[in-house]
């Protein structure tokens, strides 16, 4: 979607309404962080793993919508899954970015076509994230992106060398088969987990909050261990 306004802060004059037109929810590609999924299939009752499979496209990293375009979790009566919606979904229609100096802005995006809510500048943009519930979603984005980062500056950096290709090709095979799964490994993250958890003696957690720190543990311990050359 085109942009109307760049570089915003949470002080820039913003207001929206959302009339329930449902025009927002069709015709697009929603991303997902391992965060986002683990609330989704809580929402839905089963693990990361079964969502992944039953809800995602691409080894889990989009949601699936339907071939009229619809989001696979519209119903007649809205957002079948409101109070765990992704963060994209949380924020329409701003956009967030955040630098890799860790500075972070807001875009506002041009209006769906038909679209029914109400915009205005009653508000700030700060209290229109405070209002959708965006903080806990907003700091697992960021951790999940400082992580990402992490896990390229290691490919990079071994990858440059000649002699270290074949060891890195290998080691990013057992990122993959160390986490639990193959091309979806990055977002499963019960399974990630219970396999991080059984192998050094934790026991599984039931908090989300607690699920990820030991997601994000453990592939940070994969990196320090594979850079170590274990």
């Amino acid at each position: 979607m085109k942009l109307i306004r760049t570089q915003l802060s949470l002080k820039t004059p913003f207001s929206f309404t959302c009339n329930c037109c449902l025009r927002c929810c069709r015709d697009k590609r929603i991303q997902l962080n391992p965060y986002e999924t683990a609330r989704l299939a809580a929402n839905r009752g089963i693990s990361t793993t079964e969502f992944i499979a039953q809800f995602t496209t691409s080894n889990g990293t989009y949601l699936v919508f339907t071939d009229k375009g619809a989001c696979v979790f519209l119903d007649s009566g809205g957002c079948g899954v409101h109070p765990d919606r992704p963060l994209v979904c949380r924020l329409y229609p701003l956009g967030r970015h955040v630098s890799g100096a860790g500075v972070e802005t807001f875009s506002e995006l041009e209006r769906e076509e038909g679209c029914e809510g109400t915009y205005g500048d009653a508000g700030l943009i700060s209290h229109y994230l405070k209002a959708q519930e965006t903080k806990p979603y907003m700091e697992a984005a960021d951790r999940y992106l400082e992580l990402f980062w992490k896990l390229t500056a290691f490919m990079q950096t071994n990858a440059s060398d000649p002699g270290q290709r074949k060891y890195v090709r290998q080691a990013a095979r057992r990122f993959k088969d160390g986490l639990g799964q193959e091309a979806s490994s990055w977002m499963d993250m019960d399974t990630a987990v219970m396999k991080y958890c059984t192998e050094n003696g934790k026991a599984f957690p039931s908090e989300l909050s607690e699920k990820m720190a030991l997601h994000i543990e453990a592939v940070e311990t994969w990196i320090n261990d594979t850079g170590k050359g274990e």
